[in-house]
């Protein structure tokens, strides 16, 4: 039987990651977005949400793919693979794994998600409880 993965492995595996994800993939395209900030009020009659929206859009989408691809065929991300940390189930799904990380989508939905890890004895975040997968020591 695997054991819970502690709450820092967890959080670095995360970080980890988040970094990774921030270096090669949101840090570019945010140079896309710098300079359609509004400097005043009447340039907002000018911008260009379309623009903001596709690009937080394909950032979002590009940072769901990470997680779900990397856990769906390898069962750990990079981050997972650096702090010994993999995703368990008995049927790893492509659904599953999809659903589980739906949240990574939004800082604040991941929070709200994460305080699952507290109130349950398997350290499962709700998403985690409700695809039944579970994050775990790997070794």
């Amino acid at each position: 039987m695997s054991l819970p993965v502690s709450n820092w492995k967890r959080l670095a595996s995360f970080l980890t990651d988040s970094i990774l994800l921030n270096v090669i993939i949101t840090n570019p395209l945010n140079t896309l977005l710098e300079n359609n900030v509004p400097e005043s009020l009447t340039d907002l009659f000018n911008f260009d949400f379309k623009s903001v929206f596709l690009v937080t859009l394909i950032i979002s989408s590009i940072n769901l793919a990470y997680w779900v691809i990397l856990e769906y065929k390898i069962q750990q991300t990079l981050g997972g693979v650096i702090f010994s940390v993999k995703v368990n189930s008995q049927k790893l799904t492509l659904y599953r794994i999809f659903m589980r990380n739906i949240t990574k989508i939004s800082l604040l939905l991941l929070i709200i998600d994460s305080i699952g890890i507290l109130t349950s004895k398997k350290k499962q975040r709700f998403t985690e409880r409700m695809t039944n997968t579970s994050t775990v020591e790997n070794g």
